[in-house]
């Protein structure tokens, strides 16, 4: 399982990316980027990670209208992230 988390957790901006979706609700892509201080590559890159990983959904309405979303393993995810971060503090 550690294989499988490690190259989604470790990238940066994966994590915040993640905590976004689940605060906010289902955004655009101009709406996460405007948030990030990163380029839009970067941003692209770490989405499609993520939704490749499963742990954020890509809704397509329109090649304009595509919104992210965080799924129920990416809510999991943020979850083990949170319970390390405290066994850490």
């Amino acid at each position: 399982m550690v294989e499988e988390i490690h190259p989604i957790v470790c990238r940066k901006w994966a994590v915040p990316i993640l905590q976004y979706l689940a605060e906010e609700g289902p955004r655009n892509y101009s709406r996460i980027e405007d948030t990030f201080d990163t380029s839009s590559d970067v941003i692209t890159d770490r989405l499609r990670e993520l939704s490749d990983a499963g742990v954020i959904k890509r809704d397509k309405k329109s090649p304009k209208n595509v919104r992210y979303s965080i799924t129920e393993d990416g809510e999991q995810l943020l979850s083990l992230v949170a319970e390390i971060n405290q066994v850490l503090e």
